[in-house]
């Protein structure tokens, strides 16, 4: 995880929460936080206006994907930004980047779910698992066409923490493994269970090889729309294609096409660039697509590990010293 120092004394921190949150947490931070704010921002609800006098804020607890952080005009004591989502999307505009705010993700809550979701989409991709679904629709018995995970490959385009969870999984059904990163030279850890990383400059030859790819980059300038045509064309003919990762990474007319024409099998999508995915999009209607409403990081445990991360940042604020996490703003990530 990444850290940042704070100023190397002790800070009373005052809370502005814009997540809806367990009682049981509110109860820990106010143990913490000299005072502590709440207005939800309900799911799919428009952003409310705040109502509190948030003058003497200097934390927002928030979602990154949806708030661009405007709040900041009424809230100029603001020091500290923590996202309750991985990505901070909608943080990433002038305002945000030029201000001296801090913001830290949850990088790694979500690592362990992402993972498991996409090991499920894997198997179920090499099991023929939509096509046995709608045969069992129709009452229809027959022979399906299924492939073997032991030693396919699987290549992971974006391998950070979460393609590390994903590769020790992938490593123990037997196959192998291509990881493809910006800094293939920092390695995730001593051991990795990777047989080979390499640098984005590579991301063609790790397609070309791969039965599986599976796609966990983060949206930047350089990532948007970065799978199109010409890439999807590289894949090795007969592949799978899985995106837990950003949905605005690829254009997706140009993977419809591909999965139409058979050059790639078939597809796993967990992200889209518009959310809720529109009801004519034909991915809802494709045999060889599984579409999942973007819910791969949730599980039970998830908003204990967002609380946990969140609290232990809160006391580390409040004493000056390196908060977890911490996001470069010009990068995004």
């Amino acid at each position: 995880m990444s850290t940042l120092t704070m100023n190397p004394k002790k800070v009373e921190p005052i809370v502005y929460i814009r997540n809806i949150i367990p009682e049981k947490y509110i109860e820990e931070i106010k143990e913490v936080s000299t005072r502590v704010i709440v207005e939800p921002w309900q799911h799919g609800a428009p952003e409310p206006e705040p109502t509190a006098d948030l003058l003497e804020c200097n934390i927002v607890l928030t979602a990154g994907f949806r708030d661009t952080l405007h709040i900041l005009e009424k809230a100029p004591n603001i020091k500290w930004v923590q996202s309750t989502s991985v990505g901070i999307d909608k943080m990433l505009h002038p305002l945000v980047q030029n201000h001296e705010v801090v913001i830290t993700n949850t990088k790694g809550c979500t690592s362990i779910p992402i993972a498991e979701h996409t090991i499920a989409m894997i198997s179920s991709l090499a099991r023929s698992v939509p096509t046995l679904v709608r045969k069992q629709e129709r009452k229809e018995w027959g022979d399906i066409p299924v492939i073997d995970l032991m030693n396919a490959t699987v290549g992971i385009i974006g391998y950070g923490e979460i393609g590390y969870e994903i590769a020790t999984r992938c490593k123990a059904l037997g196959m192998r493994v291509l990881g493809c990163k910006r800094n293939p030279q920092k390695q995730n850890r001593e051991n990795d269970p990777a047989d080979l990383i390499v640098g984005m400059d590579d991301v063609d030859q790790v397609l070309s090889q791969s039965d599986f790819v599976v796609l966990a980059l983060p949206a930047t300038q350089e990532t948007i729309h970065s799978f199109h045509k010409e890439r999807f064309e590289q894949f090795k003919k007969g592949s799978y294609f899985i995106n837990v990762g950003r949905g605005n990474t690829i254009v997706e007319e140009d993977l419809v096409e591909y999965l139409q024409n058979g050059h790639i099998a078939g597809a796993a999508l967990d992200v889209f660039e518009v959310e809720p995915l529109p009801a004519d999009h034909p991915f809802w209607t494709m045999d060889n697509v599984i579409v999942s409403p973007h819910n791969a990081y949730w599980s039970p445990k998830t908003i204990d590990r967002y609380m946990e991360l969140f609290i232990q940042n809160l006391q580390l604020f409040s004493e000056g010293k390196p908060l977890l996490n911490v996001v470069n703003k010009q990068m995004g990530y």
